[in-house]
């Protein structure tokens, strides 16, 4: 008789092993508990962001699917479906980051996932006034995810990435090596900083109290025109106004190669004049033709007349 009951739960465990089950529960950020935590499943977009498989596009499908990872509500509050063999990770900014077999999970009368706070260092903010600027056509090295800075009283919503460029053409500061290691911020974090897409790209960097930063969303992808120069297709640029300020205008360039950009065929009519606007791309089924934009020199002083005269680099 005892070894028909101790099948019969060997059976049972084996079976629902194999079955998904509910998961609820707390997690919450020691630090700030209105900071969510990231709840993933067997820590599977960890391990697909550092796989060498990894491509750009699955990772965002991934990291938005349910299956596998989610967040805690505003009341820290968490739901995830999962196999009792699976094992659940809990993450957070500036916490230690946890995993639990979900086995040992539903052992709990409730769960509660309370993080630790990360070793913080103290702030120091730098008081150089007039930093250095350095601004360049590179060309893409490396630039890896380089976590979040974790000091004691400051809370950073940026991602941190490590860029390391070679420096094609210097067009301001005249950088003393020929490439350059330095550090973005960029808000997200769910993949590569958005600059990272293009392999040729004019970086503006500046030089705080000894650290190379790059300026924030401040870039532009270029590629090689026929005539030799380096050009940037055309881009709405959304500056504030600025009277007494003379733009130049974009003009027709003639690339090295034809700029296809392609879309969905169900792309909304605002967002693909937003996007592509006429005449300024040639629209064919789902693709755009870069027709005009502006050479590198030209686009560097519109930044300096605009966007790098706000931050106070030229008056």
């Amino acid at each position: 008789m005892k070894k028909i009951i101790l099948v019969c739960f060997l059976l049972t465990t084996t079976i629902i092993s194999g079955q998904k089950i509910t998961i609820k529960g707390t997690a919450i950020n020691s630090k700030i508990n209105k900071i969510p935590v990231f709840v993933s499943l067997n820590d599977t977009i960890n391990k697909y962001y550092n796989s060498a498989n990894f491509n750009q596009e699955k990772y965002e499908t991934l990291f938005l699917d349910k299956d596998y990872n989610t967040w805690t509500n505003k009341k820290n509050k968490f739901k995830i479906r999962a196999k009792l063999t699976d094992s659940i990770t809990f993450s957070s900014p500036n916490q230690i980051s946890e995993s639990y077999l979900v086995s040992d999970l539903i052992s709990k009368d409730k769960i509660i996932i309370q993080l630790k706070t990360e070793p913080c260092e103290e702030y120091i903010a730098c008081e150089n006034d007039k930093p250095k600027l350095y601004v360049f056509i590179g060309k893409k090295l490396t630039v890896n995810y380089g976590g979040n800075d974790n000091y004691c009283d400051v809370i950073s919503l940026s991602t941190k990435y490590n860029a390391h460029y070679k420096i094609i053409e210097n067009l301001y500061g005249d950088y003393h090596n020929d490439t350059m290691k330095f550090v973005a911020y960029e808000h997200g974090g769910n993949g590569d900083a958005s600059f990272a897409e293009y392999e040729y790209v004019i970086l503006y960097i500046a030089e705080y109290c000894g650290k190379l930063v790059k300026l924030r969303y401040l870039d532009n992808e270029v590629y090689k025109a026929k005539n030799g120069k380096w050009a940037t297709p055309y881009k709405k640029l959304n500056f504030k106004k600025q009277d007494s300020v003379k733009i130049k205008q974009p003009e027709i360039i003639d690339f090295e190669k034809d700029l296809i950009f392609k879309f969905s065929i169900k792309a909304d009519s605002m967002w693909l004049e937003r996007k592509y606007p006429k005449p300024y791309y040639q629209i064919s089924g789902a693709k755009a033709r870069a027709i005009y934009g502006y050479y590198a020199n030209d686009i560097f002083e519109i930044m300096k007349k605009t966007i790098l005269k706000s931050k106070g680099f030229f008056e």
